[in-house]
């Protein structure tokens, strides 16, 4: 299976895609899996799909061609993660999505390696990886799908480059969401630009979810220890008030 990646001339991603069993056409009408809306692209203008673990891009007679490399195509021609493939003003890449973890990030290697030296760790809490820690040592943690990223989430609700953690003096985290194409939740509120995050508290990078906790796995935010005191002075205050009204109906 790929992610195919779509960005336009000056970098920006546009959209991205799944190919798996089925094939993803691109043309510039809505009838197409990929829409591409730019009159140098043709109604119909590409095919690209898979034959068994290989990935080919095929034209459909359109006006202005698919270059692969730089090589206008006449046949179906097979791509791979290193293919620069342009469709009228639109750059295409395919990303293999293997789940594939660097070997020095997260889990039990890891741990074993230089747990003392780590500040804080994401616990994966949903989704195929759960369970699956990784440990954070560096003061700014780079989110994302592919593995050049320090934390790799390998999942297609993810972008590429996703997210950004930064260590605070106060032991505190500044989360910055990088432009990512589900965004970023901090205990299921959106991260418009950045927000402060602590221990114990849910950060969401598309759909994965994952708790930042320090790195014996534990951890409780100074948002969720007010939470416990406000409800600790409501319920002592519920209990004065019945006490109160109790002594009042027996005078």
């Amino acid at each position: 299976m790929y992610i195919v990646v779509i960005e336009d001339d000056r970098g920006a991603l546009i959209s991205e895609h799944v190919l798996a069993e089925a094939p993803l056409r691109f043309g510039r009408t809505p009838d197409n899996e990929v829409v591409l809306p730019s009159s140098t692209v043709s109604r119909h203008h590409a095919r690209l799909y898979l034959e068994g673990l290989t990935a080919y891009i095929a034209d459909q007679e359109s006006s202005n061609g698919v270059l692969v490399d730089d090589q206008r195509i006449h046949r179906p021609t097979a791509v791979h993660e290193g293919s620069q493939i342009r469709i009228g003003d639109y750059r295409v890449f395919l990303e293999r999505a293997t789940g594939k973890l660097k070997p020095d990030q997260g889990g039990i290697n890891t741990a074993i390696l230089h747990p003392e030296q780590a500040h804080a760790k994401l616990v994966v809490a949903s989704g195929p990886q759960a369970g699956r820690e990784h440990l954070l040592f560096d003061p700014i943690t780079c989110i994302g799908r592919t593995d050049e990223n320090d934390v790799t989430l390998a999942d297609v609700s993810v972008s590429r480059h996703h997210a950004r953690l930064k260590r605070q003096d106060d032991a505190s985290y500044i989360v910055t969401d990088l432009n990512s194409s589900n965004g970023t939740l901090l205990q299921g509120r959106p991260v418009v630009q950045s927000a402060r995050a602590w221990h114990g508290e849910r950060i969401q990078f598309g759909n994965v979810e994952c708790v930042l906790v320090d790195p014996q796995g534990k951890g409780r935010s100074p948002r969720q220890q007010r939470q416990w005191i406000i409800f600790g002075l409501a319920v002592l205050g519920a209990a004065l008030l019945g006490a109160v009204v109790s002594l009042l109906l027996k005078s």
